[in-house]
């Protein structure tokens, strides 16, 4: 089976995508076979690893039952404070995953109450195997290229690695969960399935912007648990929160003589209003 890579041209990068050209992009399930699958796999009654990496058991108030979903090839990222009695001032709940502008084609991760179409691009044999990658389309409309959300590790041991989306490869392992998941989120995988943590941290400074301006940054944790063995070590001025997948129909084509394409680009499991799903009804 023949491997073959991808180079992405543009003016600000090179970008390298490793697809299987006989591989075909997973389409997403419907509600009907993914209930079938999890029934056939006991989930319904297994205590699966959360978005944040910490075992729990999933006992939804209706047994079996998870937030009708649908599918898409475009969605935005919604931010779900996993605990809303936590949530920051102003609150950060419901906002969307945004950028920062911060250099040519570089854009520190942040939220704001708008944020760009992602889609997830990667062949079977990627997404089965944690090399898939999360990407927005950046430039002009008639001479687009390709940004990828990206993690610089160790950044901040402080306040969790920084996010970014960037011009370039995509960050290793990040992927909207399987259908194996209850619950379709982002992830950051890093070759294994070991879900790291999502947190938003206000009140920061970006230094292109200077110390007067301050954002709400998206930072990401590894899923450390604190003394008690039961909760996130969330750092001080931050919330701990999920990513959710919510379905952009206007996912639009790219034009003639585009720099890239998007034959690996595939369904994912997304959600047509976050905000309008009652998350207290699911052990979330």
């Amino acid at each position: 089976m023949q491997m073959i890579q991808l180079t992405i041209i543009t003016d600000q990068t090179d970008t390298i995508l490793s697809s299987n050209l006989s591989d075909k992009p997973p389409r997403i399930a419907t509600m009907h076979s993914y209930l079938l699958l999890a029934s056939l796999l006991g989930l319904a009654s297994a205590a699966p690893t959360s978005s944040t990496g910490i075992p729990r058991q999933w006992t939804p108030q209706e047994p079996g039952s998870i937030p009708r979903h649908s599918g898409a090839r475009g969605f935005r990222l919604r931010v779900n404070v996993t605990d809303p009695s936590l949530d920051l001032t102003p609150p950060v709940h419901n906002l969307f995953l945004s950028t920062a502008h911060i250099g040519p084609a570089q854009n520190r991760a942040v939220v704001s109450y708008s944020g760009p179409i992602f889609y997830q691009n990667g062949s079977y044999s990627d997404i089965a195997n944690y090399r898939a990658g999360i990407l927005t389309d950046a430039g002009p409309p008639e001479s687009p290229f390709p940004e990828a959300i990206q993690y610089q590790q160790g950044s901040d041991d402080t306040k969790g690695s920084e996010l970014f989306i960037n011009a370039g490869t995509p960050g290793a392992g990040t992927a909207i969960s399987k259908l194996t998941m209850p619950y379709s989120t982002l992830q950051i995988l890093e070759g294994a399935p070991i879900v790291k943590s999502f947190i938003v941290c206000g009140n920061t400074t970006i230094p292109y912007y200077g110390e007067s301006r301050k954002f709400e940054v998206v930072n990401w944790l590894g899923a450390t648990r604190d003394s008690t063995g039961t909760h996130l070590r969330v750092p001080e001025g931050c919330v701990a929160v999920n990513l959710v997948p919510e379905c952009a129909y206007e996912f639009v084509d790219l034009p003639e003589g585009a720099a890239y394409d998007r034959t690996f680009v595939n369904d994912v499991r997304c959600y047509e209003s976050v905000a309008a799903i009652d998350w207290s009804k699911y052990a979330y």
